[in-house]
């Protein structure tokens, strides 16, 4: 059975590469993903190295895709493992950070509950609620409801996610100097990456966050799945 191990490893993940080398590599494994229909079921769950690859790596990706024409000098090295950062940076400039943090908001447990319907049944509401029945007999039984949540109730729910997202990493008292903090979320239904009202709603939404992020952190990057919206704020670090 084939697995996306198969493909892509932690060695060949963690080498440095500047924005242009990253972006031409991670497109090349991602084909492979869309080729392969015997890697969809981890994929879409993030099973191993899939985890890995969409969830620090295309966040990473969709950065890079923003910043390549600023960054070109750089390299990024995406690190494997328990540290307190996601890629280190190899720069000669202050005004690039030195660390990148990583967090993304597409796949907390009900998403993964979504993603494991759609795989038991061929098909999903990709907006409506997710529950879960356990039954001591049956076992666990998803259920996604056929109805679309309303609109505002799924940007609220995007924007508290976000918001929860970054409070969760703050947990952490201490980062290396120059950290910058990339938080990614899904632009395809809500708050969409082609409607200018949106991305402004996200701007100031962004900038409304009495959370103190800045004592922490350099920057802050907030990027769609699409790479089309694409938000940086200054931080104090």
């Amino acid at each position: 059975m084939e697995n996306f191990e198969q493909y892509i490893n932690k060695e060949e993940i963690s080498q440095p590469r500047t924005a242009e080398e990253f972006i031409c590599w991670f497109e090349k494994k991602l084909s492979i993903t869309n080729e392969r229909r015997e890697l969809r079921r981890q994929n879409l769950l993030h099973e191993g190295v899939a985890k890995i690859f969409y969830e620090e790596l295309f966040p990473l990706y969709r950065l890079l895709q923003n910043k390549a024409g600023d960054w070109e000098r750089e390299k990024f090295m995406p690190v494997i493992g328990n540290q307190n950062y996601d890629v280190e940076v190899q720069t000669n400039r202050k005004d690039v950070p030195r660390y990148i943090e990583i967090t993304t908001t597409d796949m907390d447990e009900e998403e993964k509950f979504r993603m494991q319907y759609f795989l038991e049944h061929g098909h999903v509401v990709l907006t409506g609620k997710v529950s879960i029945r356990k039954d001591k007999k049956t076992g666990k039984k998803i259920n996604v409801e056929n109805e679309a949540r309303n609109h505002s109730e799924g940007t609220h729910e995007i924007k508290d996610r976000i918001k929860e997202l970054i409070t969760k990493k703050l947990s952490v008292t201490k980062r290396p100097d120059n950290t910058a903090l990339l938080v990614y979320y899904v632009d395809y239904i809500y708050l969409r990456y082609d409607d200018g009202a949106s991305k402004n709603e996200v701007d100031t939404f962004i900038d409304s966050i009495n959370i103190p992020w800045q004592n922490q952190y350099s920057m802050l990057y907030v990027v769609g799945a699409s790479g089309k919206s694409f938000f940086e704020k200054r931080g104090e670090n």
